[in-house]
């Protein structure tokens, strides 16, 4: 089961199973104390980062050593943990291209949270180690490795492979765009009913 844990513009996840839970992303730097407070007795077991922007791993070094747990994500996004400037962002609709303006700036100043993940994602893999039925699938676009999280009651968490600010779209700005849709048609034929996204509500997957 995933529940949605919203911190003002961002979103991270606790994916709930029998035998543990896993927290996917941890917002900003400064939302640490207040994600510990609400997961601190659900017994997790894993930090899972969907990418490396500064508003999904900001927190995760600090939720790491209070809750003495691993970090995972992808190795593709390990450059830009601490340089988030790396990350160029691009975007073709004109809010997409407003986004895409502030977002170096933002990027650049941001406060990022600096750490080794000890668990390095790829397509398919399982996480039933960590307590729960779910497995990886890989989604690049909006950042190279970018992750979603699926799950086998239907749910999936998929970062800022897509968005839900003002109305459910494709990612608002991305590194590769040709990535990014052929993802979001991924996560459409995944078979999941719900899709979490990072800003904003879930979306229903028709």
């Amino acid at each position: 089961m995933v529940t949605r844990l919203r911190f003002g513009y961002a979103n991270c996840f606790l994916l709930s199973g029998q035998d543990g839970s896993i927290l996917i992303d941890t917002c900003n730097y400064y939302n640490g104390e207040g994600i510990l407070k609400l997961v601190k007795d659900k017994n997790v077991k894993l930090i899972l980062l969907t990418h490396g922007h500064f508003d999904h791993v900001g927190s995760a070094q600090y939720l790491a050593k209070r809750l003495n747990v691993p970090i995972a994500m992808s190795e593709k996004d390990l450059p830009i943990i601490g340089k988030g400037e790396d990350s160029i962002l691009l975007g073709t609709t004109a809010l997409g291209k407003l986004f895409s303006f502030f977002s170096q700036p933002v990027l650049k100043r941001a406060k990022y949270s600096i750490f080794k993940p000890e668990v390095l994602l790829k397509e398919g893999q399982e996480l039933n180690e960590y307590g729960v039925n779910a497995k990886i699938l890989e989604l690049p676009g909006h950042t190279k490795g970018t992750v979603g999280v699926l799950t086998e009651d239907g749910e999936i968490v998929v970062g800022d492979a897509m968005f839900n600010m003002l109305r459910p779209t494709v990612a608002r700005i991305f590194e590769d765009e040709e990535s990014m849709r052929k993802s979001v048609d991924k996560i459409k034929n995944s078979g999941a009913k719900t899709i979490f996204v990072g800003h904003g509500k879930p979306i229903k997957n028709i």
